[in-house]
């Protein structure tokens, strides 16, 4: 065969596999679901009237619309959820604080919001704990597996002082019910908290700042599609960039 037939057979087949690759990899993403876990923590992720929302949801729910990918979403303890992501392709865990004990656990998309964490208490006798290690004193409620308890573990308080629940909204309510005496929290969700069971902010008492690290993101399942994760990732950009994702987070500010 002569070589400039060879040399366009050559041609007219990689130019071939080419265009396979290219149609086949949207395909690739729009043939898989993305399964979102999430816990009730108002306002970023919660269910109400049977629709999970919140600020993180509405985030994740827009990136996967630009992204052209379908993503459910379910409502679980945090720790069931951190679990099945773990194990399970093509799952995203949310809203999650990415932490150095957690880098190789996931892939990681965003920041989605900065994150500065707070204990705040009620009901303490004497003086208040004004260190860290203080609060070894005190029932403080917190979210089994998630980032403030190792926050709280890592300023010294021992595993004896920490009363786990299955969500932060669990823990909210042991709070008000005076079962623990202090509790982890952003200062939006705990005004959220407050605002939807008609509490003043007087309330509860913000003792000190836990943690200012980590900032929040959509966690992935290491096994996840790379496309899916590569598209997600620049959804959030996007959403970024043209102002919607701080248009999201105003939605959920509390009325003048």
């Amino acid at each position: 065969m002569p070589t400039r037939l060879v040399l366009a057979n050559l041609l007219l087949l990689v130019a071939s596999i080419a265009s396979r690759s290219a149609i086949a990899a949207p395909q690739d993403v729009a043939n898989h679901r993305l399964v979102a876990y999430t816990e009730q923590w108002p306002p970023y992720n919660f269910s109400e009237s049977g629709k999970v929302q919140g600020i993180a949801t509405d985030i994740l729910r827009a990136a996967c619309e630009l992204a052209e990918l379908r993503c459910s979403f379910q409502v679980v303890p945090w720790a069931r959820g951190y679990k099945v992501v773990r194990s399970t392709a093509n799952t995203v865990l949310y809203t999650t604080a990415r932490k150095p004990s957690r880098e190789d656990h996931f892939l990681w998309v965003g920041p989605l919001l900065p994150r500065t964490t707070w204990v705040y208490a009620r009901n303490i006798p004497g003086a208040p704990p004004r260190e860290a290690k203080e609060l070894a004193q005190l029932r403080i409620g917190v979210v089994r597996e998630e980032a403030a308890m190792q926050d709280l573990q890592a300023a010294g308080v021992p595993a004896s002082a920490l009363i786990e629940e299955s969500s932060n909204d669990a823990v909210f309510r042991m709070l008000m019910g005076d079962m623990v005496q202090a509790m982890v929290d952003t200062e939006v969700g705990m005004a959220w908290n407050l605002r939807s069971v008609g509490r003043p902010t007087g309330s509860v008492t913000k003792l000190l700042k836990l943690s200012d690290d980590g900032g929040y993101y959509f966690a992935l399942n290491r096994q996840s599609n790379p496309l899916m994760v590569r598209k997600l990732q620049q959804a959030v950009d996007k959403l970024r960039a043209d102002g919607r994702l701080d248009a999201i987070v105003k939605n959920y500010e509390p009325a003048p």
